[in-house]
């Protein structure tokens, strides 16, 4: 007569193995998975959020006790259009992108390190073999979508080529504005990427699955952009789109670098190259780009591409291309 050995754990030898999922166990007990998530993500923006206004708090008070005095300015930044208020920020653009970037990813690692208990690398920015390749790759991509949406909106004739633009304001040096550019918009796609493909996607696709975490994800990120001047419907929904093509990226690499580089490439050469509005954003590019007709469905009117149906048609081509090429490797793997 056999004997029921128990497994090493004391468990009987069917029972199914237990996988270390790396999740610090949830304070919610036996909560449904995707609350659990939402738990998790409500606690890191909500916190985020307090420690931002404590910041903004400290700025205030030395303002007030004048450890740093700001621009002078004749009327309210919310009374000037977009590009006179950018005009009168621009020395503090580059400082507050530097910063923001840097804030995110020290919140992010205290914020992981006291919660989840995992290390910061574990969302895929690390310096691991390949990141470079990764993060050029993601660039490469963007400014090949953003040359078939230029091309497109002047083949329309949505918007015209005047010629060359000094890409910098008129008191400011060429050269110092464009490193601040590629530092600024480098920085900016670090911090949105670890927030928005880092912590908030991946922590629900942990506890929710790939799909309802990339949707979920990429509505939160569109809805920030809905502040931004000239913000519609329309843009906000090629931003939800941009926002699930870039967590297809990380899906595939499981690293960041990818999405940073695309998101980066995308601000610095569709506001610094082509000279158009980046989610609305007016800035100081190489070209002189008339807007034909600023209603344009085509090249998205004062909110820039983002908006337009140009970017639409753009997107839904490397859409239609990444799904044509998972198709064809199942069919392949299949054989």
């Amino acid at each position: 007569m056999n004997e029921l050995r128990s497994a090493p754990n004391g468990l009987p030898p069917d029972t199914p193995p237990i996988v270390d999922t790396g999740i610090a166990p949830s304070p919610s007990g036996g909560l449904h998975p995707f609350l659990k998530a939402l738990l998790y993500l409500i606690g890191y923006v909500v916190v985020l959020l307090a420690v931002s206004v404590l910041l903004a708090m400290v700025g205030g008070i030395l303002v007030g006790m004048g450890a740093f005095e700001l621009p002078p300015m004749d009327q309210e930044i919310a009374a000037l259009d977009m590009e006179n208020a950018i005009e009168i920020l621009a020395p503090f653009l580059l400082p507050l992108a530097i910063l923001s970037g840097l804030y995110t990813l020290a919140y992010t690692w205290a914020f992981m390190r006291l919660v989840d208990r995992k290390p910061l690398r574990s969302l895929g920015l690390w310096f691991r073999p390949g990141w470079f390749g990764d993060f050029a790759k993601g660039g490469g991509l963007a400014v090949l979508i953003l040359a078939i949406i230029f091309a497109f909106s002047l083949i329309t004739g949505s918007i015209r080529v005047e010629g060359l633009a000094r890409p910098a304001p008129e008191t400011t040096n060429v050269l110092g504005y464009l490193l601040g550019a590629i530092v600024g918009f480098f920085f900016v796609g670090l911090y949105e990427e670890v927030m928005f493909r880092g912590y908030i996607l991946q922590r629900l696709a942990e506890r929710a699955g790939k799909p309802m975490a990339i949707v979920i994800a990429s509505i939160i990120f569109a809805f920030l952009h809905v502040f931004n001047p000239g913000s519609d419907p329309f843009g906000i929904f090629n931003t939800v789109i941009i926002g699930v093509l870039l967590s297809v990226l990380y899906f595939r690499t499981r690293s960041l670098w990818m999405p940073v580089g695309f998101h980066f490439a995308w601000n610095f050469f569709l506001g610094y190259v082509y000279s158009m509005p980046v989610s609305g954003l007016p800035l100081h590019g190489l070209l002189d780009v008339t807007e034909v007709d600023p209603q344009s469905r085509v090249s998205g009117g004062s909110y820039g591409p983002e908006a337009g149906l140009a970017c639409t048609i753009a997107l839904a081509i490397w859409g239609a291309w990444l799904i044509w090429k998972r198709t064809g490797r199942s069919h392949r793997d299949a054989r």
